[in-house]
């Protein structure tokens, strides 16, 4: 028979394992959901609702065991069990049949899952009741739950993800549950044919991982990827996960192509630097046009390496900075002879980092005459972190006079909008803005000579290589760069990016929080106000 004691000591234990395992397997979750979707901003909204709501759920189951009486140990350990494999098994269905615009029954599955272990905490409370006043004792179990919740997600988010791949992040997380299931079970008061299936069912949840894994989950990031196609028969060619994300790489099929690298499931770059490759790498090429001597560059975002790796033949350059947040991008390269070489290069300084982060921390007096960022698609979440008129400040902040910065739009009028409210004049190249208080007025000569000074290897003009790089010299000295800053700075057609607004990531907007006078920056000046 237990004690009062050793049942109070049952309870804890169960509050911490509940929360450490409960809030891996949202991670885990919230993991699978971004990567399916892209990282779009209304995912982590979604996937923590649809756990709540299980939570919710669950609780409810939970009251009316608790009612009822029956085995509380015994009981938790059942939902515990059956959370675990509920959630390692529907991971790969979930594969199978999410897509960006129709993930709900993944959040069915998220909310099955949480309503399954959600009955758990009400018994673990009926539990520690036993132990003096109820509202101490819960008070401690609620803390113990609480420590565990948050030393379960830091360990698996910075541990965990830096180590292993997420389905076996998944597995272990699995395997975890499922023997804490089974030592709940072992400690219960319930008959021994009862404990006996009970921890014969748990540990069969724990080995699966071990022994099924590998078929399951076979073609999983494959299936699970935002972009994709189906069937898809072609493996990923490399794969890189840690904590910053999940890279993964395809092997080019198509004559004339070049391998595609993908971040968190959405496109990222090509492993092409000639001026004719199917990345669109002309846009890098266009410095020419953009400043007559970028001798100091400053890159955010290195992704494959082919931007930077084309800026290095300029003849201009003389450091090339590059912030990227994730350093797994530096582990594909090696794998290309033109991008492997690019962290030893004398010129460049490569710092891994968040881009944004980075440049805040520097002194005021580190300049840069060209600022490059190939960004994400601008709908992504955070991906306003580098287009807000905030963070152009930033930039604007170190610019050496006449400095230019230069990024990908993604296709967004806001964006050049917002560049035009911060610099005086603005232009595009293909979808890219640029931006500079120094107009573009480069002539098409210079524009030529400059162009002229992007140098192979063997000290010859890359445009000079073949025709067909004659031709593209040709197209780019005539490209015309129409001058759109006062044009978009006058447009009331768009909204400008703010920190506070995000305007590029929700474009669905409108209405009272979203106008600038309801906005949380106001709300919270009216409060710190009063």
């Amino acid at each position: 028979m237990l004690s009062n004691k050793n049942i109070h000591f049952i309870a804890l234990l169960l509050a911490f394992l509940t929360g450490a395992i409960s809030l891996s397997q949202e991670i885990i979750w919230v993991r699978v959901l971004s990567f399916a979707t892209a990282s779009r901003p209304e995912t982590f909204a979604h996937t923590l609702g649809s756990f709540l709501i299980g939570i919710a759920i669950g609780a409810m189951v939970g009251r009316r065991i608790c009612i009822s009486k029956q085995d509380f140990i015994s009981s938790a350990a059942w939902m515990l069990g059956l959370a675990s494999f509920i959630f390692y098994f529907s991971l790969p269905i979930a594969a199978k049949i999410t897509s960006a615009d129709h993930y709900w029954p993944v959040l069915g599955m998220v909310c099955l899952t949480a309503a399954v272990a959600g009955g758990i905490f009400p018994l673990i409370c009926q539990l520690s009741a036993v132990q003096g006043s109820a509202g101490k004792t819960v008070s401690v179990v609620y803390l113990v739950n609480i420590i565990g919740a948050t030393l379960g997600s830091l360990f698996t988010g910075f541990v965990l993800f830096d180590k292993m791949p997420l389905n076996q992040v998944a597995g272990v997380t699995a395997t975890a549950g499922a023997i804490a299931a089974a030592l709940a079970f072992a400690m219960s008061k319930a008959t021994v044919p009862t404990r006996f299936i009970g921890i014969t069912f748990a540990l069969l949840v724990a080995i699966a991982p071990t022994f099924l894994g590998k078929s399951i989950f076979s073609g999983f990031l494959e299936n699970l990827q935002y972009e994709k196609k189906y069937p898809r028969d072609q493996p990923f060619k490399k794969i890189v996960q840690n904590r910053s994300g999940i890279i993964t790489v395809d092997d080019a099929i198509n004559p004339g192509d070049a391998d595609i690298v993908y971040g968190g499931g959405i496109y990222d770059g090509r492993y092409a630097v000639d001026p004719r490759s199917p990345n669109g790498i002309y846009r890098c090429y266009m410095i020419a046009a953009l400043h007559p001597e970028p001798a100091n560059v400053l890159e955010i975002g290195f992704s494959s390496g082919s931007w930077a790796a084309a800026l290095l033949r300029h003849e201009a350059l003389k450091e090339l900075q590059i912030v990227e947040i994730n350093p797994g991008y530096l582990e594909i390269i090696k794998e290309y002879e033109e991008h492997r070489g690019i962290p030893e290069h004398p010129k460049v300084m490569i710092h891994i980092d968040d881009g944004r982060r980075w440049l805040r921390r520097q002194p005021d007096k580190v300049k840069f005459d060209f600022m490059l960022m190939n960004t994400t698609f601008h709908w992504r979440s955070y991906a306003s972190n580098l287009l807000s008129v905030e963070f152009l400040n930033l930039c604007k902040k170190h610019l050496q006079p006449g400095g230019v910065v230069f990024y990908n739009t993604t296709g967004s009028d806001e964006v050049v909008h917002t560049a035009a409210q911060v610099f005086e004049h603005v232009t595009k190249v293909g979808n890219f803005v640029a931006a500079s208080d120094s107009p573009f007025n480069i002539n098409s000569e210079q524009r030529r000579k400059n162009l002229l000074r992007f140098k192979d290897d063997d000290g010859s003009p890359t445009f000079l290589r073949t025709a067909e790089f004659k031709s593209e010299l040709e197209r780019l000295v005539k490209m015309e760069l129409p001058e759109l800053g006062e044009k978009m700075r006058s447009s009331k057609k768009f909204d400008v990016i703010t920190d506070d607004n995000m305007a590029s990531e929700f474009t669905g907007r409108q209405g009272y929080w979203f106008s600038k006078k309801n906005s949380w920056a106001n709300l919270f000046r009216k409060i710190k106000k009063n």
